[in-house]
């Protein structure tokens, strides 16, 4: 007899591959000749091993935390110079998460990976599943989300479990980069159902909930509404979005939604003084107005490409594709301003630091990319 969870990692497979159809039946589009209107510079960058799965950096202060292979490594994330590295026994698939003094990691035989501001591993937990998305260190805890949709907090210095949380675990997945935002004492967290639930930190009890986008269709496929890459929060303005669903802002204050908008997304949005940008899976890159929500402007020009999630840099916004490329547009128009390349595909989430953002290749390269 096939397990419960055999037939959720099944099952969440077969909804990866589904999510990646829209790219497998079309070729990319061919790469458009552009004025280069923005100068972007690769400052510095760094080779790490191979990042397999949905490897992030976490930047803070100064400080970049990135891993590859069975190895995380500590830089300076002006120079790229390497502070400490540390190996496991097993290769990291998930992180990194990180407050600048703890840095957490999960490991592929299903362990979580703690570690000290030297570098030193202060303690270890073989946990029910595998990581979902990177942990989350935030108000003295270490925070991680497994496979079986359980949120869990231990206390940073001993490993301690301080609580859980966790809902139905859905039959039916898809398989993207998914990843909790804290901010103050609250913990955003994208759910299966096209929800997202506002923990919080120091208890762990559900404080608020607010729909992205509704179900619809006949089959389970269809029906797949999963919130996708990380919630935005800037100022009074929340927002996600949803795998064949919306993306959707709510106002931080008093919980209201203030728009929403049909969009396949592939990953989370990104929020700027003017704007919320997002990504479909077909690769198609949408600027709304941020108080109305009306749509600005769309870039289909990049089709079929892979996209990254957006990342707001200074006078652009950048995404990354399949093939390492990394894509400046104007925020006014979308039009595509500048271009450089990366030496692998960049799949996840690039990090907003100083003049530009810190990116991560899957070849395990990393790199800051800045703008002027």
């Amino acid at each position: 007899m096939v397990s419960k969870l055999t037939k959720f990692f099944v099952l969440t497979a077969a909804a990866a591959a589904l999510a990646g159809c829209s790219t497998s039946k079309h070729e990319p589009m061919p790469l458009v000749k552009i004025t280069q209107a923005i100068s972007a510079d690769t400052v510095w960058s760094k080779s790490l091993s191979s990042a397999d799965g949905f490897l992030v950096p976490a930047v803070y202060d100064d400080v970049v935390f990135a891993a590859g292979g069975k190895t995380l490594s500590r830089m300076n994330a002006r120079s790229g110079e390497v502070e400490w590295s540390v190996s496991f026994d097993s290769p990291i698939t998930a992180g990194v998460g990180s407050d600048g003094y703890v840095t957490a990691v999960g490991l592929e035989d299903g362990t979580l990976q703690v570690v000290d501001a030297e570098g030193k591993v202060s303690w270890s937990k073989k946990l029910t599943t595998d990581l979902a998305s990177p942990p989350v260190v935030a108000q003295g805890l270490v925070i991680v989300r497994t496979l079986d949709t359980r949120v869990s907090a231990f206390e940073a210095s001993s490993g301690d479990e301080e609580w859980i949380y966790q809902k139905n675990q859905p039959a039916l997945t898809v398989r993207l980069p998914t990843g909790m935002l804290a901010h103050d004492t609250v913990l955003f967290v994208g759910q299966p159902n096209g929800h997202v639930v506002i923990l919080d930190i120091p208890t762990g009890k559900a404080v608020f909930e607010f729909s992205i986008a509704q179900s619809k269709g006949i089959t389970e496929v269809e029906r797949l509404v999963d919130v996708v890459g990380y919630p935005a929060f800037s100022q009074d303005l929340v927002c996600a979005a949803a795998y064949q669903g919306a993306v959707t802002c709510i106002d931080s204050q008093n919980g209201q939604t203030r728009w929403s908008q049909p969009l396949d997304a592939v990953a989370g949005p990104a929020i700027d003084e003017d704007n919320v940008y997002g990504v479909a899976v077909n690769g198609e890159v949408k600027a709304f107005y941020r108080e109305s929500g009306e749509e600005r402007w769309t870039n289909k020009e990049m089709l079929y490409r892979r996209l990254s999630a957006p990342v707001v840099v200074p006078g652009a916004v950048a995404v990354g594709d399949a093939e390492g490329y990394v894509h400046l547009l104007s925020p006014r128009t979308g039009e595509e301003i500048g271009r450089l390349r990366l030496s692998g595909p960049v799949v996840t989430a690039a990090q907003p630091f100083s003049s530009g953002a810190i990116f991560q290749t899957s070849k395990g390269d990393v790199a800051y990319i800045a703008t002027r």
